[in-house]
């Protein structure tokens, strides 16, 4: 008898443990995206979206505390969207066993990304979306991934599907498109879900996230404040601390590149002064549109933005080192005559990029300032960041595989590249 109890534990104990695994695995499959993002106050916050009827537990420093929910389903997001603020001196979170990314003191490998949807607009060429070398926003992301970053910083424009792709047109067939999960999961959450699990990031709203076009996903989903009434054209700014600087945070995904506005140019002001009065020593102003941008289209020079020119009056206080930014879709950094800040977009992590600026940077004016040197690429890819030991960042400019295209570097408030 008791050999046969034996043998019925050994048969039976593998398909035990293949249930556990299978529950397990259940279970972790109805999360499908999870994250941990800066907020506002010096906040942390832990985000999930689950095909769940209710919020997932969340472990801190093993207790379990349950999440709240941000987003119930809907006809356009018919998924739950629960987030927890993760309280300070916390070194340990998971959600079903696996662990999550949490902000590590003074970070040193940053990670820049901007501008990664794929672009279905009307009166625009399709971009093919289904072709990874037409729209290569996974194995930029997938390889950003592979560099371990502290921190990943997104400049804005995360939804780019807003129309259907053309009848016939091989190269987006079957996209979905226009402001619902279907077409941020497409756009954002899968082809960046491993990058999304590898470090915390801090989100920058884009134009495309404005109230017209895909405002309500990014409040459902990426917006760091408490759940508005209703989409929202103007959100406050706020300081993200990450040790050896300041991310000065400002959503500038309404304000006119053409045009200065009155109405937004007060608001801009004020939310400029602010971020300004909170820059400390070191700080860099994260802001999707550039104050300074310099584009070229046709032969003919733009110059962006002009609400954001006239809200700061062309200059930036002076804790301010680094105006970082995307909206223009290549690589830029210029450096300018004086005491104004260097501009830097990161704008070609997977949206169609624009046409190189073919004149000399230097000698051109924007904003009252004469450049002093321009660097411009329009391969896709992303920034690396590394800290040295002496204060010194040391930034690559990466293609798809990785690869190192153009070096440079940012000491304080001086950036340069070397070609």
């Amino acid at each position: 008898m008791k050999n046969y109890r034996i043998t019925l534990i050994a048969l039976f104990f593998p398909l035990f443990i293949l249930g556990l695994i299978t529950c397990d695995d259940t279970a972790n499959n109805e999360i499908l995206s999870s994250w941990v993002e800066y907020g506002p106050n010096g906040s942390t916050i832990a985000r999930v979206i689950s095909s769940r009827k209710d919020c997932p537990n969340i472990v801190l420093n093993g207790e379990a505390v349950r999440m709240e929910v941000r987003h119930s389903p809907d006809n356009d997001f018919p998924v739950l969207v629960c987030e927890v603020v993760i309280p300070p001196g916390t070194n340990k979170a998971s959600i079903k066993g696996k662990f999550l990314k949490l902000p590590v003191e003074n970070p040193k490998r940053i990670v820049l990304l901007g501008d990664t949807g794929c672009r279905l607009e009307t009166g625009d060429p399709p971009q093919s979306c289904n072709d990874p070398e037409q729209w290569p926003f996974k194995q930029i992301a997938d390889k950003a991934a592979s560099f371990n970053p502290d921190l990943v910083i997104h400049v804005g424009d995360y939804l780019y599907r807003e129309d259907a792709c053309p009848q016939g047109d091989a190269g987006c067939e079957g996209s979905p498109f226009g402001d619902n999960y279907a077409t941020w999961d497409a756009d954002f959450f899968a082809p960046a879900n491993r990058l999304l699990r590898k470090a915390p990031w801090a989100f920058t709203r884009g134009n495309h996230e404005e109230c017209g076009r895909a405002g309500k996903g990014w409040f459902v989903f990426l917006d760091p404040n408490t759940p508005f009434e209703k989409c929202e054209e103007f959100t406050p700014p706020y300081v993200v601390d990450i040790g050896p600087l300041n991310l000065l945070m400002l959503d500038s995904s309404a304000a006119k590149d053409n045009s200065a506005p009155s109405d937004q140019v007060a608001v801009y002001a004020s939310q400029i002064a602010t971020l300004e009065a909170s820059s400390g020593d070191s700080a860099w102003f994260v802001t999707h549109h550039p104050f300074w941008g310099i584009g070229e289209s046709s032969g003919e020079l733009f110059m962006i933005n002009d609400t954001l020119m006239a809200a700061s009056d062309n200059v930036l206080g002076g804790g301010i080192n680094l105006v970082l930014s995307g909206h223009i879709h290549f690589f830029e950094l210029l450096n300018f005559v004086g005491s104004r800040q260097p501009q830097l977009i990161i704008g070609n992590s997977g949206t169609e990029v624009d046409s190189l600026v073919t004149t000399p940077f230097p000698g051109l004016e924007v904003g009252g300032a004469t450049v002093n040197e321009g660097f411009n690429l329009n391969q896709f890819g992303f920034a690396f960041l590394e800290l040295q030991d002496d204060g010194v960042w040391q930034m690559s400019i990466r293609d798809v595989e990785g690869q190192e295209i153009l070096a440079c570097e940012i000491d304080g408030d001086q950036a340069t590249c070397f070609p």
